[in-house]
């Protein structure tokens, strides 16, 4: 579990981000390096489509003039610590994860020294981004969710955690969040572990993440579950397949430019200089 605070940006992508027209979320994503032309580290281990992901995002990234866009795929973890894979890390401004599963992206990468030196320029360099879309994204936390459909959320039994690549802590990410009804699956995720957030961030979405603030960006949502104020729930004490009831869960809907201190767990706006807290009403 991590609790050190990372010098880097994290960014999760909720999926389906624009590779056509605005590309807005790939914008900012390029401009948190901090560079025009920034070299990209693209890696699609959690797809079963390594080429055709790799085409389209070189065909985005080609109309957004980047000219470095490197890939990291293989199929089996003999072949993660590879010095060529190891120094296409080194060498990148950012690294990206694809979409796909992310079970197997977490299979593929956990426990080597690639993902330890992905952590590494993470939490040791400031400008330095990791940005994921879909699995991607959903890998990043320390709580991961695998398996749990929206028709049968908040039914004892029918959600599958498993541990992530630990980039963040105290945050679950879910992704197509709107687009795919998911937050009965979050909530439970919640209720499960009230100690962290559930954060469910909607398609061509995404939240930019420094220094424990969150940031939205793009076209859609990003819902907030927050359970650490739950009073009661019945789930230790049910039997699998039964309903779970819940009290005193929060939920914030959040939409583009809006910031969220993780740490304070409270939304803020920015009121001319600096950055102020909005007021709640007694």
């Amino acid at each position: 579990m991590t609790d050190i605070q990372p010098k880097g940006i994290l960014v999760p992508v909720g999926g389906g981000e624009d590779k056509q027209q605005s590309k807005d979320v790939l914008c900012r994503i390029i401009a948190e390096t901090g560079k025009a032309d920034p070299a990209i580290c693209l890696i699609t281990l959690a797809t079963d489509l390594p080429e055709e992901v790799a085409a389209a995002y070189k065909s985005a990234f080609d109309d957004l003039k980047i000219t470095s866009l490197e890939v990291i795929h293989y199929d089996a973890r003999r072949e993660a610590d590879s010095e060529q894979n190891l120094e296409k890390v080194r060498n990148c401004d950012m690294v990206l994860f694809s979409g796909g599963k992310q079970l197997k992206l977490g299979t593929l990468l956990g426990g080597t020294k690639l993902l330890s030196l992905i952590r590494e320029r993470y939490f040791d360099e400031a400008e330095f981004v990791v940005a994921g879309t879909s699995a991607g994204a959903a890998a990043m936390s320390n709580t991961m969710i695998i398996s749990g459909s929206s028709k049968h959320a908040l039914i004892k039994g029918t959600l599958e955690l498993t541990n992530g690549l630990d980039l963040i802590n105290s945050v679950c990410i879910d992704t197509h969040f709107t687009q795919r009804a998911r937050l009965g699956r979050l909530i439970q995720t919640v209720t499960c572990n009230p100690g962290i957030l559930g954060l469910g961030v909607g398609e061509d979405t995404c939240v930019v993440i420094r220094e424990g603030m969150l940031e939205v960006c793009g076209s859609g949502l990003v819902i907030i579950v927050d359970g650490k104020e739950i009073e009661y729930t019945d789930l230790p004490s049910i039997k699998d397949g039964d309903p779970i009831t819940v009290e005193g869960i929060k939920v914030h809907v959040l939409g583009a430019g809006k910031k969220f201190s993780i740490s304070e767990r409270r939304l803020y706006h920015n009121w001319g200089k600096g950055i102020e807290p909005i007021a709640t009403s007694s």
